[in-house]
C-alpha cells in the first residue's frame, strides 16, 4: 500500500474523504510514519546484514554513527564466520577484570542503551565484522513510497494513523479511536510471534518484546 493510499484511508475514517481540512496531509503522513516506526521497534521485523570495519584497539562504539538505521544487534560474526557471543558487562567483568583493554581476537560483545556496543577482546589492527541488525524503516515521503513492513500489516498502520490523529481532539472522539490502537497492537502481536519464531530458529541474539493481551488492555484503557 502506497503512502497516498494509506493517507486516503486515514482521511476517510476521519470524515475527510473530500480532502484534508481539519487534518493536513502532513499530519496524516507523520502519523503513518510514526506507526511504522513503532511497529518495527516492537517487532524487529526489518533486518539487514552489513559489514562493520572496526579500527584497531576499539572497545566502544555508538552504532548509530556506523549505521544510521540501527535499532539493535541480532548477530555479529568475525571474518572467519565465527559468532561473537553477546554478554553483559557483569559477565565480561567476571571473565576478565581488564576486559576494556584486553588485546586479542574479538570473541564477545556487550550491547548497552540504544546503540552503545562494547567489544572484547580488542584486535590490534583493523578488522571487519559482519553485523545483522534490526533496521529502522525508511521514512515514507513520496506518495508512491511503500512501507517495507509486510503488506498484510499495512492496514494496521492506517489504524494507528486514525488513533494518532484523534489524539488532538480528546474526549469522546479520542475514546472512540482507542479501538484502532487495539487493532494496531493486535497486528504487532501477530507479527512479533512470527519474528520471534524466526529469530529463535536463526539463533539470533535478540527477539521482540513479548506484548501480552493484558498489556494491550491496559494501554487502551481496558484495565487499570
Amino acid at each position: 500500500m502506497q503512502l497516498s493510499d494509506m493517507r486516503t484511508r486515514v482521511g476517510q475514517r476521519l470524515n475527510e474523504s473530500a480532502g484534508p481540512v481539519f487534518y493536513t496531509a502532513a499530519e496524516i503522513n507523520a502519523a503513518v510514519n510514526e506507526a511504522q516506526r513503532f511497529m518495527v521497534f516492537l517487532t524487529l521485523c526489518l533486518e539487514i546484514t552489513a559489514t562493520w570495519t572496526v579500527s584497531g584497539g576499539t572497545t566502544f562504539t555508538h552504532m548509530l554513527n556506523v549505521f544510521s538505521d540501527w535499532i539493535c544487534p541480532l548477530r555479529i560474526t568475525d571474518s572467519t564466520g565465527a559468532k561473537i557471543r553477546p554478554s553483559t558487562l557483569a559477565e565480561l567483568g567476571a571473565l576478565d577484570p581488564s576486559w576494556i583493554a584486553s588485546a586479542g581476537n574479538t570473541v564477545r560483545y556487550a550491547s548497552m542503551g540504544a546503540d552503545f556496543i562494547g567489544l572484547y577482546q580488542q584486535n590490534a589492527g583493523s578488522q571487519t565484522l559482519t553485523v545483522t541488525y534490526a533496521q529502522a524503516p525508511a521514512p515514507l515521503v513520496l506518495d508512491t513510497d511503500v512501507s517495507a513492513i509486510p503488506a498484510e500489516y499495512h492496514p494496521r498502520l492506517v489504524d494507528y494513523g486514525i488513533y494518532r490523529c484523534r489524539q488532538v481532539e480528546g474526549g469522546q472522539e479520542f475514546a472512540k479511536a482507542l479501538k484502532y490502537l487495539e487493532s494496531f497492537f493486535g497486528g504487532v502481536q501477530h507479527l512479533s510471534r512470527y519474528v520471534r519464531d524466526r529469530n529463535n530458529g536463526a539463533k539470533y541474539d535478540k527477539v521482540p518484546y513479548e506484548l501480552t493481551n493484558e498489556d494491550v488492555a491496559k494501554l487502551v484503557g481496558g484495565q487499570q
